[in-house]
């Protein structure tokens, strides 16, 4: 999934597949579905969730290095968002995401 969004008056491109979830936990050392599946943990981590989220999509999308990225490489990279920018942007992100996991296929 491919998608371009104006996040903190920034557009940004976003791609989501099969590697997001995997590349997430190599960068950020944390499963994203039990985040994301635990509501407790979804609401305390959430946000943070969401901003590297949306870091791995777009690194994806710039085709970026993903052995270099870690989390200073991460913290530059939201240096440039306004604060609040991910709250309020936050389901269209999580939406660009999930998209990339339904399927067509019919059992």
């Amino acid at each position: 999934m491919y998608t371009k969004m104006t996040i903190g008056g920034k557009e940004i491109e976003l791609t989501a597949n099969a590697a997001t979830v995997i590349r997430y936990k190599h960068i950020f050392h944390k499963d994203l579905f039990f985040i994301l599946g635990n509501e407790e943990r979804a609401e305390r981590e959430g946000v943070e969730a969401i901003q590297e989220l949306a870091f791995v999509m777009n690194k994806q999308a710039e085709k970026a290095d993903m052995t270099k990225l870690d989390a200073e490489s991460y913290m530059e990279w939201l240096e440039q968002f306004p604060s609040m920018a991910f709250v309020e942007n936050a389901e269209d992100i999580l939406n660009a995401y999930m998209e990339s996991t339904t399927t067509t296929a019919t059992p």
